[in-house]
């Protein structure tokens, strides 16, 4: 049966030809798209983990913006009863604790509402020092520094060395200042980020809330692809322990994220629809004429005592080759048309960003599969209405067809 399709095939090259093309096109296009959409993905994936690791524990209240006051604070005690939990997962690459205060940073007579984000110093989980541009990082044996944002720095005229006054609301509701010193200028992905957060010791942060707790513990791991099945686990243990904390994930840490990657989906879902409905109706005009002037051939083989299921599934093992053949070129093409975007190395800045970032394409094994595999289902599918009319055809009427 195989044999006799493709020999059907080679009958009419130029018709099979054009087919294929078809086919390759569509396929070609979804890879390219589909390889952009996933590459773009990873890069806000890195970005975003690298802001908020891979997973978070805090209390919900904290997590949800719904605390009010401090009761969301985590004491030592708490604190390294979690730690202890966390440390046997696997993958666990090691846990840090953070500190996050709003406050008013004063430079002379301008003042900007900032985050302070207390963090520690040098710390292998969450080290915001190779965010540094100009200046240094934090270090293990700082108290009153600061790391503040490129874009905030152009803002208020800060450089390394300059001083800074940090207000902020201590634990008992008492206000509270410290003059900081700035020793770093860091550059991140967003200009937001840039503009409203600031980075000081963990230290520090303790100090000027007068509290020795933490509001958050991070945890990174060693594979991303490990970050919901730890969740799951690292949960499972807070709740037997009676813990009132909850693990969240990066992914819904970073409403930007959910919002991004939902786009991400509906794109490429409607490029996907565009193609197969595209290549569908193209490749069912062309079969329907080429299984037109094959009637009196159905009729002939029928009246030899071929039966109309053969005959239907011959048609459809017809389109499967052809729907094979177009997608094995449309893969070929499409990476090859991958590599030399990836070769050409186009800078480009998306809005709302500081950093210009390469644009590039994935070609990974689903990325190839996906558009192969619509491709070959979408020109299949094709084929059914054709190749039924075909067989219902009786075979008299058949070999009276001119």
């Amino acid at each position: 049966m195989a044999r006799l399709a493709l020999r059907n095939l080679s009958r009419n090259r130029r018709r099979t030809l054009l087919s294929a093309g078809i086919v390759a096109l569509g396929c070609a296009l979804s890879l390219v798209v589909l390889g952009f959409v996933e590459r773009s993905r990873a890069l806000i994936q890195e970005t975003t983990v690298q802001q908020f690791g891979n997973l978070q524990i805090a209390d919900p209240k904290l997590l949800d913006g719904k605390a009010e006051g401090f009761e969301y604070l985590v004491s030592p005690a708490v604190r390294a009863q979690v730690e202890g939990l966390v440390r046997p997962e696997r993958g666990v690459v090691g846990t840090t604790a953070q500190l996050s205060l709003s406050g008013l940073l004063a430079v002379r007579r301008t003042t900007a509402v900032v985050r302070a984000v207390g963090v520690v110093p040098e710390n292998d989980v969450l080290d915001y020092n190779d965010l540094v541009v100009t200046g240094r990082g934090l270090r293990a044996d700082d108290v009153g520094t600061v790391l503040v944002g490129q874009t905030l720095a152009d803002e208020l005229g800060l450089r390394p060395g300059d001083f800074v006054n940090l207000t902020a609301t201590t634990v008992a509701g008492a206000f509270n200042v410290s003059p900081l010193e700035v020793v770093g200028l860091f550059r991140f992905s967003s200009a937001e980020v840039e503009r409203a957060q600031v980075f000081v010791p963990l230290a520090f942060a303790q100090l000027l809330l007068a509290t020795d707790g933490v509001d958050r513990i991070v945890v990174r791991l060693d594979r991303l692809g490990r970050t919901w099945a730890a969740a799951r686990a690292i949960g499972a243990r807070l709740a037997a322990a009676q813990l009132p904390l909850e693990v969240r994930t990066w992914d819904v840490l970073s409403p930007f994220y959910r919002g991004l990657s939902g786009f991400f989906d509906l794109l490429f879902g409607f490029l996907v629809a565009a193609v197969f409905i595209l290549v569908f109706f193209i490749v069912l005009q062309i079969l329907t004429l080429s299984f037109l002037e094959r009637t009196r051939e159905v009729g002939t083989i029928r009246a030899l005592g071929t039966r109309r299921g053969e005959v239907f599934g011959l048609f459809v093992e017809e389109s499967l080759w052809l729907g094979l053949a177009g997608g094995g070129i449309g893969v070929v093409a499409g990476v090859g048309i991958s590599l030399l975007f990836n070769a050409a190395g186009i800078p480009w800045q998306p809005p709302g960003t500081v950093q210009a970032v390469t644009l590039g394409v994935d070609f990974t094994a689903p990325v190839i599969l996906i558009p192969f595999g619509v491709s070959v289902i979408s020109t299949v599918a094709s084929a059914f209405l054709p190749a039924y009319q075909a067989t219902r055809v009786s075979v008299v009427d058949a070999l009276r067809a001119v």
